[in-house]
C-alpha cells in the first residue's frame, strides 16, 4: 500500500507584507477617526462645563443682588462705613462694610473686579428705630420709640449723619420685659438667653463698645439674625465668596471663572431711570440713592485646553479677548490664553430696595 502526502500551501511572504500594510493602514484610520471624535467629545464636554459653571455663578450673584438693600435703604444714610467687632473667632477681629446695597471694588486695571452685596434677614417690617435719649457711653443700652421686631440675636446697626456707623448684637428680646421696659434694647458682651431660649455667648458686641457716642438724632436697623454681606471675586480661577459677618473665607461657587467686571446703574436726575452705566463708586448719600442698577459679566472657561495651532505651534482656538456691553473682558494675562474657549454671562439685576425705599 502507498502513502500519498498530501500538497501543503500557506501565504507567501508577499502576501503577509501586504495583509500587514492594509491592517496599518487600517490602523490609522481607527486611530484617526478615534481622535477627531475625542477632540470632538473634549470640546463638547469642556463647552458644557463652561455653560453650566457660568450660569451656577451668574444665578448665584443674581439671587444675591435681587435682594440687596433689603432693611438697609433709608436714604440718608446709605454709604455709611460700618464697623464691627468679633469675638467669635481666635483671636477677636475687627471688620468693616458699608450700609450700601452693592459695592463695586474696582481690579487693578483689567484685572477682575470684586462685588459686595449686603442686605438684612429681619423677617418683619424693615422700618429704621428711632432714639429717645442720647447714649452716654458707647456701650450704653438703646432707649427707642418702638423696639417691634427686635429679638435677642439679631444684628443692629447704629448710624447717624456725620458719624461712622457701627454693628452690635441685641442680648434681649424688648417685648418679654416687664412693662416699663420694652423700649429697651440691651447690647451687652457675655451670655444671654436667644429667643429661642438657648444660652448663648454674644459675638458681635465689644466690652466698652465700639464708639462713637450716637444721639437721639441716631437711627438703628433690626438688620435680623442672619443679615448677608457676601463677597465676590475671582481667585485661582474660581468664582469666590467670602460671606463677612459669619468670617466664611474662600468659599468655592463655581470653578474655572477667570474674570468678572461690574457697573453701577445710575439715575444721574432722579426721575427713576438709568441714565448711565459707571464704574465710579458713589460718594455721597444722594448718589447712592439714584444708584438703581448692578450690571456684571462673568467669564467662563473651558477646563481643558485645545490642541489646534498654526504653522507657528500657537493655539488658535481663541484669538480675541471676550466682550460685553461694558467693553473687553480681557483674558490675555492667563497662561496658555488662546488655548482656551471662554462663554461671558451678562446680566442687569434692578436694585428693588433702592427704588421701593422709605421717603
Amino acid at each position: 500500500m502507498r502513502l500519498h502526502r498530501r500538497e501543503q500551501s500557506g501565504l507567501s511572504l508577499i502576501e503577509l507584507l501586504v495583509a500587514v500594510t492594509i491592517g496599518l493602514f487600517a490602523t490609522l484610520a481607527i486611530t484617526q477617526s478615534f481622535a477627531i471624535s475625542e477632540a470632538h467629545r473634549r470640546t463638547a464636554t469642556s463647552g458644557g462645563d463652561a455653560t453650566f459653571n457660568g450660569a451656577l455663578g451668574q444665578y448665584t450673584i443674581q439671587r444675591d443682588a435681587r435682594m440687596a438693600g433689603y432693611g438697609i435703604n433709608h436714604p440718608v444714610l446709605l454709604g455709611c462705613r460700618i464697623f464691627a467687632y468679633d469675638e467669635g473667632v481666635s483671636p477677636p477681629r475687627t471688620f468693616d462694610f458699608f450700609l450700601a446695597p452693592v459695592v463695586i471694588t474696582q481690579g487693578a486695571g483689567t484685572a477682575p473686579d470684586e462685588i459686595t452685596i449686603t442686605y438684612s434677614s429681619t423677617d418683619t417690617l424693615p422700618a429704621p428705630i428711632e432714639l429717645t435719649q442720647d447714649l452716654p457711653t458707647p456701650a450704653a443700652n438703646y432707649h427707642v420709640k418702638n423696639a417691634f421686631g427686635v429679638a435677642a440675636g439679631n444684628l443692629l446697626v447704629m448710624a447717624e449723619g456725620g458719624l461712622d456707623c457701627t454693628l452690635s448684637e441685641a442680648t434681649n428680646t424688648p417685648s418679654l420685659a416687664p412693662p416699663g421696659n420694652q423700649d429697651i434694647i440691651i447690647h451687652n458682651s457675655g451670655n444671654y438667653t436667644d429667643a429661642y431660649g438657648r444660652q448663648v455667648t454674644a459675638r458681635y458686641n465689644k466690652p466698652g463698645g465700639l464708639g462713637p457716642n450716637y444721639t437721639k438724632n441716631a437711627i438703628l436697623y433690626n438688620l435680623g439674625p442672619a443679615p448677608i454681606v457676601n463677597r465676590y471675586y475671582v481667585a485661582g480661577n474660581e468664582l469666590r465668596l467670602d460671606q463677612l459677618i459669619s468670617n466664611t473665607i474662600g468659599a468655592r461657587v463655581a470653578p474655572e471663572i477667570v474674570q468678572l467686571q461690574a457697573q453701577y446703574g445710575r439715575d444721574a436726575d432722579g426721575d427713576g431711570i438709568v441714565d448711565a452705566w459707571t464704574e465710579a463708586t458713589p460718594a455721597t448719600a444722594v448718589e447712592w440713592s439714584r444708584t438703581l442698577a448692578l450690571r456684571f459679566a462673568l467669564v467662563a472657561r473651558s477646563a481643558l485646553p485645545e490642541r489646534e495651532r498654526d504653522a507657528a505651534d500657537v493655539c488658535t482656538t481663541t484669538t480675541a479677548a471676550p466682550t460685553w456691553a461694558g467693553g473687553t473682558l480681557d483674558v490675555t494675562t492667563l497662561p496658555d490664553w488662546r488655548c482656551y474657549r471662554y462663554r461671558v454671562f451678562e446680566s442687569t439685576s434692578s436694585l428693588r430696595n433702592l427704588i421701593w425705599r422709605p421717603a
